[in-house]
């Protein structure tokens, strides 16, 4: 997952938007009125996340996916007043198998957030579990945002970061100097630097 770092100062249009209508409610999410501003929170949430999807951490370009409200704006979990507040998005890939869209309203236990790869590491076949010396609280908590994500249920996203990770092995035995530059720019960056 993206240690997401939101910028300190928002969207200018999403600022705009929100001063300009005191009085916001799920349908203006939606309206034809904010698309404009979506695609500006977009590519702010997409350099903030440095091109990644926000939970699968796939290359996502700014102008694909979708806005994911981190707590939901809707349902059992919803948190209405935080509808319209950039700290509340990520920039999240539509895939009905994963993130986003696999979330739907629900509330993740671990959030896009700097440390929230920490109880987690990349497993050579490519998947992501929780660490063995997890208290049984916090694997449950681990466990629960993998599967609430489907992390694991794709097996191309699998593959593809059974792949990476192979990659940055590969780096780091042939040329170890060369390994935090490949970092920077591999996706799965995140967590594949918490398998080192």
């Amino acid at each position: 997952m993206v240690e997401l770092q939101h910028r300190l100062i928002p969207t200018q249009a999403l600022s705009d938007f929100v001063a300009d209508h005191p009085v916001l409610g799920a349908k203006d999410f939606e309206s034809h009125d904010f698309q404009l501003v979506k695609q500006a929170i977009k590519a702010d949430l997409n350099a903030d996340q440095g091109g990644l999807c926000a939970y699968c951490e796939k290359p996502l370009p700014a102008i694909e996916g979708q806005i994911d409200h981190i707590k939901p704006k809707a349902g059992a979990n919803a948190r209405p007043d935080l509808r319209f507040v950039y700290g509340n998005f990520a920039h999240s890939c539509i895939n009905p198998k994963t993130c986003g869209q696999k979330k739907k309203n629900g509330l993740l236990p671990i959030e896009p957030g700097p440390g929230c790869n920490a109880e987690w590491s990349l497993s050579t076949d490519g998947t992501i579990e929780p660490l063995p010396e997890l208290t049984r609280q916090r694997r449950h908590a681990v466990t629960q945002t993998r599967d609430m994500l489907g992390l694991n249920k794709d097996s191309n996203l699998v593959d593809e970061r059974k792949r990476w990770l192979n990659s940055a092995i590969a780096v780091l035995q042939q040329v170890p100097a060369d390994f935090p530059e490949f970092l920077q720019s591999a996706p799965y960056r995140h967590i594949l630097a918490a398998a080192f």
